[in-house]
């Protein structure tokens, strides 16, 4: 298992909740998708989820499916009231300025060393 720093390190991305602790999380996969039902489906535990969607339901979800924390990718304007329900939750988020695909790249070299 990774810990959860080093992965977001790799990433590039930004920090938009922190909840304290955050950076001992243990993630066992990374789940990349855009679809809610893809992402309930999913061995999602232990999960860091890589996503473009920008809905608290995202969030709603990964909780349901006891995600590690969520990464938003693609460069977007991400809206205030996601990281205001990110802080509620206590669920750890992060921007990163990677598509989908590269940052599955990038962390796939860290996963295969788990």
């Amino acid at each position: 298992m990774n810990k959860l720093k080093p992965l977001i390190d790799v990433l590039s991305a930004t920090i938009l909740n922190g909840p304290p602790g955050w950076e001992d999380r243990e993630v066992r996969g990374v789940f990349a998708s855009d679809l809610i039902s893809d992402i309930l489906v999913s061995d999602g535990e232990e999960t860091l989820l890589l996503t473009s969607l920008l809905s608290d339901q995202v969030l709603r979800t990964a909780d349901v499916i006891g995600a590690v924390a969520v990464v938003l990718v693609n460069r977007r304007h991400i809206p205030a009231a996601l990281t205001k329900a990110a802080t509620k939750q206590g669920l750890p988020l992060f921007s990163a300025p990677l598509s989908k695909f590269n940052a599955c790249v990038r962390l796939g070299p860290l996963m295969e060393m788990a």
